[in-house]
């Protein structure tokens, strides 16, 4: 493992940070009884927000996964392949809120 990987987790941390307070800005859109045009456009704005940290918190985890890699060992730990699954997961998320944010632009 790499010696930069503590400050990789700090970065690991500050993405979900920003995705965590997008999702409170999407809350609290989601709970107001009248969706104005300003909330649709702040819940549009959360979604590229999440769009963009999701893109970034793969990339964080795909390159903590490869600090845990084992070159001389046959199969992944289960360290890396849980990285690996959680990046993948990020991506999925950042492109699930693009097509979100794209649907309410489609829309206005």
């Amino acid at each position: 493992m790499e010696s930069g990987t503590p400050s990789r987790w700090q970065d690991v941390n500050a993405s979900a940070e920003a995705i965590a307070r997008a999702g409170r800005k999407l809350e609290s859109s989601a709970r107001s009884l009248s969706i104005s045009p300003a909330e649709i456009s702040a819940a549009r704005e959360a979604l590229l927000i999440v769009t963009a940290a999701g893109a970034r918190l793969a990339r964080q985890l795909d390159i903590l996964a490869s600090a845990y890699a084992s070159p001389d060992v046959a199969e992944p730990s289960e360290v890396q392949i849980a990285l690996d699954q959680a990046a993948a997961a990020a991506e999925d998320l950042g492109r699930s809120a693009k097509v979100a944010a794209q649907a309410i632009e489609d829309h206005e």
